[in-house]
């Protein structure tokens, strides 16, 4: 098999493991953009749930029930005012540097934006994500704008 037909094939193995949650975080931006989110008297922070898709493989009955249970639970979210913003991942990609990239760790497969109070609120938001109980790994981080040039920031330790 010659390079060429080594890249396509491993891009026809992820498209078929990424596909189904593909389809579940569709629903989620659906259902994100229908909902109407409760005011909240704390100011809310945007945050990011990064998905990478574990070794295991789901049968057609498992996608189809991590389907339904991702769309409850996207409703449940959208509901307490978490605001839910999905992105997903293809597969093409280009890596540059010293070889030393997150390419040999398990690929990221989608993104979740959404909004919560604190760090701790978005984790156990992520927590509750019906992904991990199909072998999906989770990574939550805070969601910043970039710093304009020039601007200083005093460490965090130090506000």
């Amino acid at each position: 098999m010659n390079p060429c037909e080594c890249s396509r094939a491993r891009s026809r193995r992820w498209l078929l493991r990424t596909a189904p949650i593909a389809v579940c975080l569709c629903v989620v931006s659906v259902l994100a953009q229908s909902s109407n989110p409760l005011p909240s008297a704390t100011s809310m922070k945007t945050f990011v749930i990064i998905f990478r898709q574990g070794p295991l493989q789901l049968t057609e009955a498992d996608k189809l029930r991590r389907a339904q249970e991702t769309v409850a639970w996207a409703r449940a979210q959208n509901a307490a005012g978490h605001k839910l913003d999905p992105r997903i991942l293809t597969p093409e990609s280009e890596h540059r540097g010293s070889g030393n990239s997150a390419s040999n760790e398990r690929p990221v497969t989608a993104l979740l934006f959404l909004e919560a109070r604190d760090l701790s609120e978005a984790t156990q938001v992520a927590e509750a994500h019906p992904a991990l109980h199909y072998g999906s790994e989770v990574e939550v981080r805070p969601w910043a704008p970039p710093v304009p040039v020039g601007t200083t920031t005093a460490p965090a330790a130090s506000r």
